[in-house]
């Protein structure tokens, strides 16, 4: 095989894994795949890294128990309250009330 066109499969293989290549590429890459080690190789490295990435699991994800979720409830509403008590405080001070 020549070496530009190695050079070429090599460049069309990420689109050709992912199927985004026309019949005519997709025809070319696969004939040259059977007849080029290298390139064959290459292709299987590739794809095993490319079938690899998308198989990775996602991170799990922590979930707060019951007593916790009620905890920051109280202190939410808790915060409200106080901001509300420093408001009116603040008018019956300055004479806004």
């Amino acid at each position: 095989m020549s070496k530009f066109e190695c050079e070429l499969v090599a460049d069309l293989l990420p689109r050709y894994i992912d199927k985004k290549c026309t019949q005519e590429t997709t025809e070319f890459i696969e004939d040259h795949i059977k007849s080029c080690e290298d390139c064959r190789e290459l292709f299987e490295v590739m794809n095993t890294e490319i079938i690899g990435a998308t198989e990775d699991k996602p991170a799990k994800r922590r979930r707060l128990s019951g007593g916790i979720k009620v905890l920051l409830v109280v202190l939410g509403y808790l915060g409200i309250v106080i901001v509300a008590l420093m408001i009116f405080s603040y008018s019956l001070m300055n004479g806004v009330l």
